[in-house]
């Protein structure tokens, strides 16, 4: 076997078989070089593996009431009348609005209709989402989408990869059920994973109070009279002066 001489020491010289045919010496340089410029570049060599380009960020939601649609099929978040999880046209009902309060380190999500949090029976791949009358803790991250121009939300069970997905890949038909999965999505069915946070402006707790119309003779300067009035009659009468003959 031929011997390499580097720096005083030899080294054995691998030998590569002969290139057969006339365009296989040219076939190995054009494979060499496209390896060679991704790794000059720091990029990896293509792949079939689902990426996602969108960015995401771990923003805090805020507190507040909030209607969820889904990019993919454009339905909201609903909760039935059988307590189950689905999505449906957009409304302005109570059943597909949802108080969002902090807990823990993420937060609960709760039905202003029928005061029920969101849950799961189990963390399983396509384990569906179910109301429960106890609060659990999710992770809502905010997703960056480039080309739109906008936000919107994944809510993931903390600490997994475990994240809510409209079933069918985003059907838009009524009464699509809601579950939780896992693993990558190519780009275009990411969306199916992604919703729109609409808040909605609830009434304030402490409303102005209704004006008091006054009653006829009863404005400011009736007021002071009449506390003058009462005054005089609760008030000693003054000294009677006397006169010295």
């Amino acid at each position: 076997m031929p011997m390499v001489a580097v720096g005083g020491t030899s080294f054995p010289q691998k030998l590569q078989k002969p290139a057969v045919g006339p365009n296989s010496l040219a076939t190995v340089f054009s494979l060499d070089m496209s390896v060679s410029i991704f790794r000059a570049f720091g990029q990896s060599t293509p792949s079939s593996t689902p990426t996602r380009t969108d960015s995401r960020k771990r923003i805090p939601i805020h507190r507040g009431t909030y209607s969820f649609v889904n990019r993919q099929s454009g339905t909201a978040m609903e909760m039935a009348s059988d307590y189950s999880i689905i999505g449906m046209p957009p409304k302005d009902m109570d059943t597909q609005k949802w108080e969002v309060h902090p807990l823990g380190a993420g937060h609960s999500i709760r039905n202003l209709k029928y005061g029920k949090y969101l849950s799961v029976k189990t963390i399983a791949k396509d384990a569906l989402v179910i109301s429960s009358d106890f609060p659990v803790a999710w992770e809502i991250k905010e997703v960056r989408v480039a080309e739109e121009n906008a936000a919107f939300h994944e809510i993931c069970w903390p600490g997994t990869d475990f994240i809510f997905e409209l079933g069918d890949s985003g059907s838009s038909a009524p009464k699509t059920k809601i579950h939780i999965s896992e693993g990558q999505l190519f780009a275009d069915q990411q969306r199916c994973r992604y919703w729109k946070a609409n808040r909605i402006r609830q009434n304030s707790f402490y409303q102005p109070s209704a004006p008091v119309t006054p009653k006829q003779g009863s404005g400011m300067g009736s007021s002071l009279f009449s506390f003058a009035d009462k005054w005089r009659s609760v008030a000693p009468a003054p000294p009677k002066k006397v006169q010295i003959a």
